[in-house]
């Protein structure tokens, strides 16, 4: 499901409105796979083409683009969806980056699945 992505990277290099338009289609027929397809496309693939680096592209776009969905984890229980007040935060520990908090809902598939967090980091670890 790379409607977007580059043909590069097994996708299809189509636009945003292509996008809108399989959204859409998929809607008249199952509104739930259409909102998979919205989610998949236009948010997660979105992250890895915008802000993944070269290495997390060429790893994860043709694998999103051929056999893997991914969820999009944003919903807490203090904050619903509002993205500006995110509790669960990511603190640098070396190589790693320690995960705390608490997620009510994860917008997409949740076996054999890829998850984007969204949480609050001290951009001055980064």
């Amino acid at each position: 499901m790379g409607i977007e992505t580059s043909g590069e990277h097994g996708g299809a290099g189509a636009s945003f409105t292509s996008a809108i338009v399989v959204i859409e289609e998929l809607a008249k027929i199952d509104p739930s796979v259409s909102v998979l397809c919205d989610v998949h496309n236009t948010l997660v693939n979105t992250i890895f083409r915008t802000y993944g680096t070269k290495e997390q592209q060429e790893k994860w776009l043709p694998q999103l683009a051929t056999e893997k969905l991914a969820s999009f984890c944003l919903s807490e229980p203090a904050s619903g969806s509002d993205a500006f007040a995110l509790q669960t935060k990511a603190v640098k520990d070396g190589n790693y980056w320690i995960i705390n908090g608490s997620k009510m809902y994860a917008l997409g598939p949740y076996f054999d699945s890829r998850l984007i967090q969204c949480l609050q980091v001290d951009y001055e670890q980064l």
